[in-house]
């Protein structure tokens, strides 16, 4: 893997941080891409890695991005789509959806979906002139089901499921994977209050970040794969495209 080339966001902590360490020991160049610069350059001089200062929710910001790591260390071979945030930051009460503002609506859209839309725009024509290579996005369980404590971060996840399913879709037989992670409970920084709790099981981002990775070197395109704390993972086939297709 030593001639590979990794692109990821939200490198600076909690999964993205996890899933660079885990490339970069598997050989591979790491671009680790992040807002919080101080944290993301001290991480990377750790590990050997490349930082790049990117903001996800701006798009001139993620093609840059992309196109200071094509130039530095090459076009990637594997991308992982990662960055997110919750509606409130963790430590703060939860709101409910009448009170969330517009700007906190605003901000979760432009890191969680626009974020990843921005990812596939500025990567997706270079991978595919590459002619082979993969993208995983991070999405969540909550992709899947309600999530009480925060609608939006739901909302936001079922979207981009959607938009990687779609986007592999529309790209099969080009030799680029897109797929995507939805893992459980993972103790991260963003992680609620709520899910801290001595019953709830968590994951170390750790085992997380080695299943990202077979899905980046192994994984189908368009598979939907769920990981949970303590458990094989699996594949979900989220809906049966020929049974729907009759109705639309």
């Amino acid at each position: 893997m030593a001639d590979k080339i990794a692109f990821v966001t939200g490198a600076a902590s909690g999964i993205g941080e996890a899933v660079s360490r885990q490339l970069r020991t598997a050989g591979m160049r790491v671009a680790m891409c992040d807002i919080n610069t101080s944290q993301g350059e001290r991480i990377a001089q750790e590990i050997g890695g490349y930082f790049i200062h990117c903001d996800v929710a701006r798009f001139d910001s993620v093609e840059s991005a992309v196109r200071e790591c094509a130039s530095t260390l090459g076009v990637p071979d594997y991308a992982h789509l990662n960055a997110g945030i919750m509606t409130v930051p963790p430590g703060e009460a939860y709101l409910a959806i009448e009170e969330v503002s517009v700007e906190q609506y605003r901000r979760i859209m432009s890191v969680n979906m626009d974020g990843v839309f921005f990812g596939l725009k500025a990567l997706v024509p270079r991978m595919k002139a590459k002619g082979a290579g993969a993208i995983t996005i991070t999405a969540s369980v909550a992709g899947f089901v309600p999530l009480g404590i925060d609608p939006l971060y739901g909302m936001s996840k079922h979207g981009i499921i959607g938009l990687g399913r779609s986007v592999a879709a529309a790209n099969a037989g080009s030799g680029l994977r897109v797929n995507v992670i939805c893992p459980g409970v993972v103790d991260t920084p963003i992680l609620p209050d709520e899910f801290r709790a001595p019953q709830v099981e968590r994951m170390p981002a750790s085992v997380l970040a080695e299943e990202v990775a077979d899905l980046l070197v192994r994984g189908e395109n368009g598979e939907v794969r769920v990981k949970l704390a303590d458990k094989p993972s699996f594949r979900v086939e989220v809906a049966d495209v020929n049974v729907l297709s009759e109705g639309a």
